[in-house]
């Protein structure tokens, strides 16, 4: 983008705007916050680089909790005179309404000190950018990193990152929740101590620690309990308030016939500081749904037994409509290999529908596709959308790919499961363990990481904080948007 966009939408007779003429670089760049009261509420979020202001429309206020996504239109570059600009922009104008400063300071580009540097520019051509931000309100290290790009407009998401400048209590303030059958709380987060049980300052003490939960690899249940406390950053954002089917093992994998059960309904023994939403399940009975929001609620279910937590697609605010689609590859009887050149394929053709995908093991044998879902449609457009990609897979790959439910009809070919994709069912989200040994974990991956060597079972309980320690940020934030 160039000044000329900025010139062009914006008359210099009247507005009080700066005009579009070069500025002198800062010795070290600034970045500026503008809150713009225009036909909408928005932030205009701008970096110095290479002259201008590289700037972003941001519809919610910028927050300092990495729980909390917001979304980042990209926009016309600005010139950096903008930085100093408040005041109102007249009726008839481009953007017209009243503008002022929200926050302002310098900034550093993080990337530029890497083992491989990379600069602003190169940055937002990768799409991904990582800077330091030195302001009143906006403190510490943020990322921006692009979703998809539609024409000259390109949606990022503005993401805080985990540093001491993040504030994760923040984020019940931040949200707003219109459903009226919800119970929503916010206990002190649990600790796990080494030896006695930990003790929630209300209703919670960790019991039989000791139990195996995981014979085959000797992994007990204080392990399990210790990792869902330290993935809880992680995790708790795809979990958040959205209705919670727990999948539980209250005696652990003790063989191939573990005595397990799924909970939807919540008894009513459990804490009333667990937030909950009653909603009518497809027989017309109503179903109670935990809903996992902190680390409180998440341990305490934990103690009880789950193992695995199963979310819905949708969010109480607004339960018709996903906020992803998810292409589940089952191998079945096929081989792996099979299974990595479907999702391949598919990935081939989302890029060439201009729809970002992203990628992660199921924990068990298979392959997950997760697509955010922007279009206002409900479930079924979403569907239908999916199973239509999911044909043309089949199309290009019919000696290994089937979306044939039945499994002694596939033919050792792989199935590719969009059926998932529907009101009141559940998905598995990233960073959740599997009942299986050795204590796997949906694990987020890279494409370039995406060969028939990949070997699932190296993402496990034991691993997975390895390779967490090297990424500041979710590869899977995209889909998180609120």
């Amino acid at each position: 983008m160039t000044l000329e966009t900025y010139k062009q939408k914006r008359h210099f007779d009247t507005t009080p705007e700066p005009r579009p003429r070069p500025g002198k670089a800062h010795r070290r760049p600034i970045f500026v916050v503008q809150e713009h009261h225009a036909s909408r509420l928005h932030y205009d979020f701008r970096l110095e680089a290479d002259g201008v202001l590289k700037s972003w429309a941001v519809p919610k206020q910028p927050s300092l909790n990495p729980a909390v996504k917001r979304l980042a239109v990209q926009v016309e570059d600005h010139p950096l005179e903008y930085a100093n600009f408040s005041g109102e922009i007249p009726a008839g104008q481009y953007g017209a309404g009243l503008v002022h400063i929200w926050d302002k300071g310098t900034y550093e580009n993080i990337l530029a000190h890497k083992p491989h540097p990379q600069s602003m520019a190169e940055g937002i051509n990768a799409g991904h950018l990582e800077v330091q931000l030195h302001g009143r309100k906006l403190k510490g290290d943020f990322a921006l990193i692009r979703m998809a790009k539609r024409g000259q407009k390109a949606s990022w998401l503005l993401i805080k990152m985990q540093d001491k400048e993040a504030y994760q209590d923040s984020a019940a303030a931040e949200r707003t929740t219109t459903a009226p059958t919800t119970q929503p709380v916010q206990p002190r987060p649990a600790r796990l101590r080494t030896g006695a049980p930990s003790q929630h300052p209300a209703t919670l003490a960790f019991t039989h620690q000791d139990k195996i939960m995981f014979p085959e690899v000797g992994i007990t249940k204080r392990d399990v309990l210790r990792f869902y406390e330290r993935i809880a950053p992680r995790l708790l954002p795809h979990l958040r308030d959205r209705p919670m089917t727990l999948e539980r093992f209250p005696e652990g994998l003790t063989g191939k016939q573990a005595p397990h059960f799924w909970q939807k309904n919540t008894p009513s023994y459990y804490p009333a500081w667990i937030p909950r939403v009653t909603l009518p399940s497809e027989d017309g009975q109503l179903v109670t749904y935990a809903l996992v929001n902190d680390a409180t609620t998440l341990l305490y279910l934990v103690n009880q037994g789950t193992l695995t937590f199963h979310p819905w697609l949708s969010r109480i605010q607004n339960l018709d409509r996903p906020d992803f689609v998810i292409f589940d590859l089952d191998p079945g009887a096929a081989t792996f290999a099979d299974t990595v050149a479907v999702a391949r394929r598919l990935h081939a053709i989302l890029e060439g529908e201009r729809s970002a995908s992203y990628l992660k093991t199921s924990g068990k044998t298979g392959l997950h596709i997760m697509v955010p879902w922007h279009q206002a449609e409900g479930y079924d457009a979403a569907r239908d959308w999916a199973m239509g990609i999911a044909l043309r897979v089949v199309a290009d790959l019919s000696d290994i790919a089937t979306v044939e439910r039945h499994k002694d009809r596939r033919q050792k070919k792989v199935y590719v499961d969009v059926l998932q994709n529907a009101r009141g069912h559940h998905v598995v989200p990233p960073y959740v363990l599997r009942a299986v040994s050795p204590a796997t974990v949906s694990t987020p991956l890279t494409w370039a990481e995406l060969t028939p060597a990949l070997d699932p079972r190296r993402y496990n309980l034991r691993t997975i904080f390895r390779r967490l320690a090297r990424q500041k940020i979710d590869p899977m934030a995209p889909l998180l948007v609120y």
